[in-house]
This record gives structure tokens, sequence and C-alpha cells, in this order.
């Protein structure tokens, strides 16, 4: 155990240290060499002159201290501020014993650098902190100077003693609120940062910690002055207000009645609790000087900063409803009714003269990127926050740094198509305000344990914690809305589409992708401001949207099939969502590793992307749409509606592109690209490249209808009597030509067979694609003799070569690795394949 040894008077103490330094100066410095391996001296040897260090041979015995160190021992000086050896650490190297502190003056220091009264003291209460931060300043003019014990009540001695001629810093975090409390009244100043100073330094420079946001100088002498008023030097005095006035402290805000009866005799009277420390930074207002609020600071019990931009607004409604908001995220309210009104007066009244412009809408405001607690790039304008009735508790967390993100979870990935490609979604929805396109979505669609959650999670890995980034299905479309407002211009993970309801998830997708929420009017019958946003969404389930859909009798149309591309989870190589194992000997093991890892690092890979791209916006998109132009160069066969979707994978390989570029992912040029080509080689495998998609629905869907009721709603028109063993034709939907083979649809039915899609739309695929047998070319029509009926009537011929038509293409790109899918245990209609796009009126697709 350290040992202090000290005199109990300080004429005591001067007298011995006297003897004491001539004692310490009559033995010659140690060499490095002879310390190498002492744990306890190594690392400041290399920080100290020659003659800090002192070898003792001889026992060696002190007035104050009956210490007899042995041959061997090695003796660290210990100085004043004017260099006076003051006292000594006595260490033997390589021994299990303490090092024996002597202390004779009761100040003592362990003093590292120069001893100049012009420089700034930084004083600690631990040796390997204080070598630490002396490591990064060397070449500064701060001496360090550690207490020879660690204790709060010697530091404060020391630092007492030192700050009589130099200007004397403690650094301490705000979980140190017992060592400020200490220091109360010392001539000193405390330096309060958000992490500990030595994890500061690694990445910014002492002035620059000085210089953030979330560093607070306190003058310990007066700490009613805590927090400083940064924002205006003059607002030094505290807040006055009816018959008190309003001081904050450390601990918190309190209202402080005095009796000021006698001017030359204030007294004190009362003091009132609060609330929890908290700051007004600025007044907020949008760009028509309306919606004003305050931007509101504070940190909860853990020391996580809080930030809110409050509208004013709150302050004349139900004061309940701000505070509960405030109280959620940690802000500690009294619970006293009339002290807890002192807070509405203190927000709304309290002198700040600063402005911030408030928005509503988190993402791109021109060349800053807002995200709910703070904003990313600078246009050198003003400062932009994000206001809102309710404080969001961002998802935007991060932990562990971006190089373990980066090359233990994310480069390992490069060539798995699956997770490259989510993983580069992730990136993605900060390109399309850039890019001017309006998003979408992709759904990963697989059976159970086949790894599609996993992909989501690896991909909001990039923004924060996995678990609570990725949200669900599970959710009403008025949830939803909120949900992808508040990850607009971003990356929206969905898991599940199955918890959704199917008479909704159709509107939804819709919704999603449009980017805008429904109109609705304000209490007075306004119509307010319907919700907009730009995102990339990932979806993922076990069925598609069509038969999701299914289940509540809704069919799916060709606008919700573009607006979320789905994509085979199944990667195709018997590994499930794997192409290759990289981090495991196993499938099943190589997920678990994932899902370790991606719980292990997240969030600085998506704060180091906002950073990237906001230094240079424009460079940024000049970037992104030659990256875009020439993805799409490789598909330029593609009808309108593939070459839509084709649109949106190419900036999703763009952003992973860009990401790569960045240092961000680790994987090398063109790896970010591979995976989506083979992902949308995947799509359009199921899709088609060569045709419109709804096209290729009608035509299924009226295939299906005469393969599903057949000869039980299409009367044989070879016949004018019914045969006994001939069924009855019940609910007839028309008739069937056996010698053409040509079914003849009624006019009067053919709408309810055409359902959901337009009579007129499915009358024009089927007729420019050959299926039509038209004799009236202006109602597509077609006059044929019937059964019972004298005259030729009027009927929709289609014609029989409908049902051996295959509308699915499996065609590949040159250049790139698609995918196959053929139904196993069927074999295939012999037909002569021709696409849908160089049909012909009169042509036939089979």
């Amino acid at each position: 155990m350290t040992t202090t040894l000290q005199t109990n008077t300080h004429e005591k103490a001067r007298a011995s240290s006297t003897g004491f330094t001539v004692v310490i100066n009559s033995f010659d410095a140690a060499t490095r060499q002879g310390l190498a391996d002492d744990p306890t001296l190594t690392k400041l040897i290399a920080l100290l002159p020659p003659d800090s260090l002192l070898s003792i041979t001889d026992n060696l015995t002190t007035d104050d201290a009956q210490i007899v160190p042995t041959a061997g021992t090695i003796a660290l000086r210990l100085t004043d501020k004017q260099g006076d050896i003051v006292g000594a650490v006595f260490s033997t190297p390589n021994s299990k014993a303490k090092p024996i502190v002597i202390d004779p003056t009761g100040y003592g220091a362990i003093v590292i650098g120069e001893p100049n009264k012009a420089n700034e003291v930084i004083a600690f209460n631990d040796l390997d902190d204080g070598i630490d931060v002396y490591s990064y300043l060397m070449s500064s003019d701060k001496t360090i100077i550690v207490s020879p014990k660690k204790t709060k009540q010697c530091l404060k001695k020391m630092v007492q003693h030192w700050s009589s001629g130099s200007l004397v810093t403690v650094p301490m975090t705000l979980d140190d609120k017992g060592l400020i409390n200490l220091l109360a009244g010392v001539k000193a100043q405390a330096l309060v940062t958000v992490a500990h100073i030595v994890t500061m330094l690694q990445h910014d420079s002492y002035e620059a910690i000085l210089a953030d946001n979330d560093t607070q100088l306190i003058n310990l002498q007066d700490t009613a002055y805590y927090p400083e008023w940064r924002d205006d030097p003059q607002l030094n005095e505290p807040m006055i207000y009816s018959d008190g006035r309003f001081e904050l402290y450390h601990d918190g805000l309190f209202f402080v009645k005095y009796n000021d009866d006698d001017p030359a005799n204030i007294t004190f009277k009362s003091k009132s609790f609060v609330c929890s420390p908290i700051e007004v930074i600025a007044k907020t207002r949008d760009t028509s000087s309306g919606t004003w609020g305050r931007l509101l600071q504070w940190r909860d019990d853990d020391g996580v900063l809080h930030t809110w931009s409050m509208p004013l607004s709150l302050l004349q409604g139900d004061a309940r409803e701000y505070r509960k908001e405030l109280a959620s995220q940690g802000l500690n309210i009294t619970t006293n009714p009339k002290q807890r009104s002192y807070l509405d007066t203190y927000i709304q009244n309290y002198p700040i003269h600063k402005r911030a412009l408030c928005v509503d809408k988190l993402g791109w405001h021109d060349k800053q990127y807002i995200l709910p607690d703070r904003a990313i790039g600078s246009d050198g304008k003003q400062l932009i926050v994000y206001q809102s009735a309710n404080s969001i508790n961002s998802t935007l967390t991060q932990q562990g740094e971006l190089a373990q993100w980066r090359d233990n979870l994310c480069k390992p990935l490069a060539e798995q198509s699956r997770f490259a490609f989510s993983i580069a979604c992730a990136f993605t929805g900060q390109l399309l305000e850039l890019l001017e396109y309006d998003g979408g979505g992709f759904h990963l669609l697989g059976s159970s344990s086949m790894g599609k959650s996993l992909s989501l999670k690896v991909a909001s890995s990039v923004w924060g914690n996995p678990d609570r980034y990725v949200k669900t299905w599970r959710s009403t479309d008025n949830a939803l809305e909120g949900t992808a407002s508040e990850h607009n211009d971003s990356f929206l993970p969905l898991d599940e589409i199955s918890e959704c309801d199917p008479k909704i998830v159709g509107k939804t997708v819709y919704m999603l992708a449009n980017g805008q929420g429904k109109g609705r009017s304000t209490t007075t019958g306004h119509n307010r401001i319907a919700k907009t946003w730009r995102i990339i969404f990932l979806s993922n389930g076990e069925e598609s949207l069509q038969n999701f859909m299914a289940q509540a009798g809704q069919k799916t149309n060709a606008g919700i099939e573009v607006r979320v591309a789905h994509i085979d989870a199944d990667a195709g190589k018997r590994l499930k969502t794997f192409d290759s194992l990289v981090l495991a000997e196993t499938s099943e093991a190589q997920a678990d590793r994932i899902k370790e890892l991606s719980q292990a690092y997240y969030g600085s890979a998506g704060i180091a992307w906002l950073e990237h791209i906001t230094s240079d916006k424009a460079a940024t998109t000049a970037n992104a749409r030659q990256l875009v132009s020439d993805f799409m160069s490789q598909y330029s066969d593609l009808t309108a509606q593939a070459h839509r979707v084709a649109k949106r994978f190419a900036i999703v390989s763009a952003a992973g592109e860009l990401a790569t570029q960045a240092g961000i992912t680790g994987w090398q040029a063109g790896q970010a690209t591979t995976a989506v080509m083979i992902c949308l080689d995947n799509w359009l495998d199921n899709y088609g490249r060569d045709g419109e998609h709804e096209q290729r629905q009608i035509i299924e869907h009226i295939k299906a209808f005469i393969e599903q009721h057949g000869s039980s709603r299409f009367q044989p028109c070879h016949i004018h009597t019914y045969q006994d063993f001939e069924p009855k034709t019940n609910n007839r939907a028309g008739y069937h030509n056996y010698d053409t083979g040509e079914y003849y649809f009624s006019t009067s039915t053919f709408d309810e067979v055409c359902s959901p899609f337009n009579k007129s739309k499915v009358l024009q695929v089927l007729d420019e694609a050959g299926f039509l047998n038209v004799t009236e070319s202006d109602r597509k029509t077609c006059k044929v003799p019937l059964p019972f009926k004298k005259n030729r009537q009027r009927v929709y011929a289609v014609k029989g070569e409908i049902l051996s038509c295959e509308t699915t293409k499996s065609t590949g790109t040159a250049g790139t690795t698609g995918t196959t899918h053929t139904q196993q245990g069927l074999e295939p209609v012999p037909s002569v394949k021709t696409p849908l796009g160089q049909l012909g009126q009169n042509s036939s697709i089979c």
C-alpha cells in the first residue's frame, strides 16, 4: 500500500524538507536501462529529464519517515512549481512491493514538464493519466502535476498550493460531481468534458477540446456560474424573477430568494429545487419567423447529452405534456407544483440572444444534414435544428470504432451478395435528394431461418444498435407514416411483412415509396401540411406481396411490384443467404458470428458517411451521377418499368461504391456493384426484362381464369342443344369453340373477368400480344354464331394459344452473375417464346 507521511506543521515540514533535499541530492541519477523492466516507472522514464531519477546504493533514513530502502532502490524526485525538491517516490525495480511516497510538505506533486509559472498547470490524482496527457501535450507549454496519493483531498491540497501562482486546470467528466463540490471555492478551473480527457486527446487537440460545444470550463470559485453562458459573455448574472432569482448550479436549477431589506446586508432566505441542470442554448424560429421555440440541452443521470428544440406553443397548453417529454429523456423535475411552474418561466424568459433556424423534417437542408440532436455539415450561415412537439430519442447510437466495424464485420461480407447489397442499401437514402429520386424499397423473400432478418440487422449496424434500429411491419399505416418521416433521406429496415395487416399492406407500400402521408385537418378545420419523405426501405418475409395480399382477397398491380422489388434471400449456393463461408465452418455458426459482431460494433459507419458526403455535397452528387450512369449502361435493353427499378438498384450500387471510396466499408472497388448486379439479375429473372410487368400480369390473369373455370363457365358452341351426358353451364362467362380453340367472352361479363384490371387495358394488352381475334377494331370485338342465337353475337374472342403462353423469363446480362430459378418437378410446355415487347397485333406469343 502506498504510504504518505507528513509533518503536523508547516514549519516542521519546511525544516525537514531542507534536510531531505540534501540527502536526496547526495545520490547519482539512475540509468534508463536499469529501469527498463520496472512496471511502475517505465512509462514515466521516457518523459523525465535524467536528473529526476536517483539511484540509492546505501541504506537511507530520514527524520520524517523511518524508511530504509535497500540497495538498488530508485528515488524519483517530487518538485514544487519553483523546481525545489519537496519529496520523493521510492521504488525497487522488478519488485512486488508498492512504491513508497514521502511528502514532507503536505502539498508535494509529481511534476511532469517545465515548472514555469507562466504555464497552464493541469492537475491529476492518477499518475497514468498525467503521463498519458503529457505524452500528447509535451510539445506545448503545459505543466502536468500529479498528486502523490490517489485521494481527492490530497488533490485539493495540491491544487490549492499550485493555484496561488499559476492557472490550474482540473480535467473531469460530468460523472465527477463530487469532485466539483470538493473543489468549490478553490482558485482553479474545472475542465468538464463528455469523455475522459485521455480518450478525447486521442482524436482532438487540447485547443479543439476547449472549443467543443460540449466542453465546459467552470470557475470553481463561483459554481453558480455553472454551466457557462457561452452565447453571451455579459449574461453572467442570475435570472431575476419576481421576488427571487434563478441560479444554475452543477447539481440543478434553483429558485433562490434573498432578504434584501437591508441593502448593506443581503441575507439568504430560501433555495427551491426546480430541476436538474438544463440550458437554453438558443431561440428558434422557421424561415417565415414562425413556430418559435427554445433549444434546450441537458444531461441525464448517465451523463448522456440530450437536445430538444421545444415549440413555445407547448407552454400555452397543458404544461404537463412538455414536462413529460423532458422527464422521459432523463431530466429530473421537482414534484412540488409551485416550484415545477418555475420551469415554464425559466424556459420562456431566459435572456438568450442566439438564434437558430428550426425545421420540421430530418435529413437534408441545403448543405447540412439534420439529425434529431445535431446538424452535420455547415454552410457557414446559421445553426439549424429539428423542432417537434416530441423529443425524439435518437436510435443513432454508437458502440466501438469505425475500424472495428469495418474490419471485423463489413469487410468479410464483401462477397456475400445479399449482405453486401443490404449494407449498401443502408448508405443509399442520403443520395436520393442528390439524384432527385423519390425512393422505394426492396423485399428479401425466403423461408424461415434463411437469414433475412440477419441481413437487416447487419445493414442497421451502419446507423445504430440493430435491435433498436430495425423496425417492424407490425404497425398501423399511421404509425409507419411517422416512422418513415423520422427516417427521411435515410434507410428504413422493416422486419417480417407477415406481421402487417394484409388489408393495408398495399396502401402502406404505396405510401412509403411515394413519400407522402395522409392529408389531415387541424382542430380549426384548416388543412394540415402532410408529412413527406424520401427513403430506401428494406423489407423481408416468407411470402411475396402478391401472395400476402391475396390472403385478404386483394390483388397486386404493377405499381406495387415496381415500388418494392422482390429479391430471393437464398443466394443459390446451398448456404441459405450466404454465398460462401468466411467467418465459420457452417452457415448456422457464421450467422451466429455475424449477429455477435453486429451487436458489438455499430453506429460509427453512418456518422462517418454523413461527415464524408457533407464535406463536399457537390462532389458527392457528381460522383454518384457518374456511378449510376455507368451501372445503367450495362442494362440498356430494359423497358420502362424494369428500367425504373434498375435505377433504384443503380443508386444502391453508387452508395456502396462511394462508401468504399470513403474508406468506410473496407471493400475493394467494384465489389458493391457486383453484389447489386447479382440481386438485380435475380429480380429480372423473376420479373422479366423484355416487357411491361403489367402486361404479363394481365395475360396471366386471363389465362388463369380460363384454366380455373374451363367447361364449368364456358359452354361448348359446336352444338345447339345440351346432350344428356353434358353438364349444364351455370353462371356462364362465355363459350368455347372447339374447332378454333377460341374462348368467347360475353361483353356483359368481361368486366367481372378483368377485375382488378381495367377492361380497356386488358383488351389492349391481349390485342397487342396477338391473343385477341378482332373483326371490329374500334371495339376490339368479334361477331360469331352462338347456340340458340339467330344472328351473330358480339363477343371478345380470346385465342386458345394463351394457355401455352410462358410469361416468366429467365435471362442474364453479359458481364454479371445472374441467377436462374426453375420450378422443380415440372416439365416445361414446349413452345416458341417471343418477347412481349416484340409482339404485334396478329403475332402469337406461343
